[in-house]
């Protein structure tokens, strides 16, 4: 896959915004999908696939969010108060 820019008027570019959140999903990932639709293409499955079990267990070993949230931000406050008994 290769990083490309390009222009988009804003129209385009309020209706791509409007349709990544309604998929959830990347304004990137939304582009391709238009872009393989008009070109006829299809994903192909077995690349997905291939994808999948390269990339399967890569962050094993990485915290949960919430984990690493507290890591990087300290307690919240809530639990800041909680311990200081508020």
């Amino acid at each position: 896959m290769r990083r490309t820019q390009m222009y988009l008027t804003d129209q385009q570019r309020r209706r791509l915004s409007v349709m990544a959140k309604a998929e959830e999903v990347s304004e990137a990932e939304i582009v391709r999908r238009i872009l393989d639709q008009a070109f006829g293409m299809r994903p192909d499955r077995a690349e997905k696939l291939a994808a999948i079990k390269e990339t399967a267990g890569i962050m094993k070993n990485a915290p949960d969010w919430p984990e690493w949230l507290e890591r990087v931000r300290g307690a919240g406050a809530d639990k800041r108060l909680r311990e200081l008994g508020l």
